[in-house]
């Protein structure tokens, strides 16, 4: 057993004496720790006894391992085994995680300990428990687990929440990431309580301290002028298929785009103008059941059926989708036709602001604070909400049928030269 300095231009030179044979050169500076050579390779290695056997463990390969790596990565084994540990045992080991890890992956589709894995059991376990379940475990499967499945969950930390965002806010997609931010950061402290990870490290230890950037929260007070009204309807005309449907609807029922979108024909009573929200489809968790006017009424049936369950369906088998796009061509359209009527563009708007301007327009309508609070399904607080159990369906019909006169006058405006006559003076 030949024993040298080993440096790198010895290594880089050292050959066999002929084809087929395999020679070590064991370091003279640490006996123990050397270079095979042979064929095309040249390994490191270092010898050591452990439990009365002697052991040769391989420590990678010249020159992916540099010879000053190498010699570290001997004098740490041999290290452990002066502890009692054997590191031949180590890698064996580390072998066996890998490769069931790999069997894993086969049978399940995710790395155990990965992100995908946690999220894989939060949607088995919570989504259907969920008022909205399948849009959080849609969310997590399109847009989360392409990019985290296979990371491990314990590394994961703000910096990768960043990078996760960034494209969608570069798109614009602020709504988006807002909603990603929130799944991702869900499903980790429900992993935390479980005991699945030690802490949540995508968040700020700072809990006092407000987000920054384009990310924080702003309280929005939009509501839409009467003049944005019709210029948003005007642009609905000239589009087809559901989705300028649902803005209208969204205009004059003043509901969330979620319980729109999705709406089925099974909830609908045409003939009595009722649609019924179940508890699992509304955001608070009641029952929700909104009077439909007669221009709702005309909305749905004008819609092509496409599907027997979804009303707003592009597909047979799902409700509406593709909400971004669709908004972007409808403020293309109003853009146009603002210009060529000389007039500037609206400032920029979301589907939600039509609901505050339905819950705004209510009130200048001077409809009872509390049945328009009803209208829009928010929750009823005090004693009031626990023992008040009245569906109020009267009023609130009344009260969307005020608003609905009221959008019919924005939009079809009458002629300059007709004059309107109170109802008083009219049937005088």
């Amino acid at each position: 057993m030949p024993k040298v300095k080993l440096t790198t231009k010895v290594v880089e030179n050292a050959t066999t004496p002929a084809p087929g044979v395999q020679i070590d050169l064991f370091d003279a500076s640490l006996p123990a720790f050397g270079l095979r050579v042979g064929g095309r390779r040249k390994t490191w290695f270092v010898i050591y006894r452990f439990g009365g056997k002697q052991k040769r463990f391989t420590l990678g390969h010249f020159p992916a391992l540099s010879l000053s790596a190498a010699r570290d990565a001997a004098g740490k084994a041999l290290e452990k085994v002066e502890y009692g540990e054997d590191p031949a045992a180590e890698k064996d080991a580390a072998k066996a995680r890998a490769h069931a890890a790999l069997e894993q992956k086969a049978a399940t589709g995710f790395l155990p300990e990965s992100f995908g894995s946690l999220a894989s059991i939060y949607i088995r376990q919570e989504c259907p428990g969920l008022r909205r379940g399948s849009e959080l475990e849609r969310i997590i499967d399109r847009e989360i687990q392409p990019a985290w499945k296979d990371r491990p969950a314990a590394d994961l930390r703000r910096r990768d929440l960043t990078a996760l965002l960034d494209p969608f806010i570069t798109a614009g997609q602020i709504q988006k990431a807002h909603k990603v931010r929130e799944i991702v950061v869900r499903i980790v402290n429900w992993a935390v309580d479980r005991g699945d990870l030690e802490a949540n490290l995508l968040v700020s230890p700072s809990r006092g301290r407000k987000r920054s950037g384009i990310l924080r929260r702003e309280k929005r007070e939009r509501v839409l002028s009467a003049e944005e009204l019709a210029a948003v309807w005007a642009g609905c005309e000239e589009l087809t298929g559901p989705f300028p449907a649902i803005v209208k609807t969204l205009i004059l029922t003043g509901q969330r785009r979620e319980e729109v979108g999705a709406m089925r024909w099974a909830e609908l009573d045409l003939e009595n103008g009722l649609w019924t929200i179940p508890s699992d489809r509304y955001k608070t968790g009641i029952v929700q059941v909104v009077p439909l006017t007669e221009p709702v009424k005309e909305i749905i049936t004008g819609l092509h059926r496409l599907s027997d369950d979804f009303v707003f369906a592009t597909k047979k088998d799902s409700h509406f989708s593709g909400y971004s796009k669709c908004k972007a061509r409808l403020d293309a359209k109003v853009a146009v036709q603002r210009a060529k009527a000389g007039l500037p563009n609206i400032d920029s708007w979301t589907l939600h602001d039509l609901r505050r301007t339905l819950r705004t327009g209510l009130s200048e309508l001077r409809v009872n604070t509390d049945i328009a609070e009803r209208v829009v399904g928010h929750v009823i607080g005090g004693v009031q909400g626990v023992y008040d159990r009245h569906a109020y369906l009267d009023e609130k019909r009344d009260a969307l049928e005020r608003w609905a006169a009221k959008v019919a006058g924005i939009v079809n405006p009458p002629p300059a030269n007709v004059v309107q006559l109170h109802p008083d003076r009219a049937a005088g």
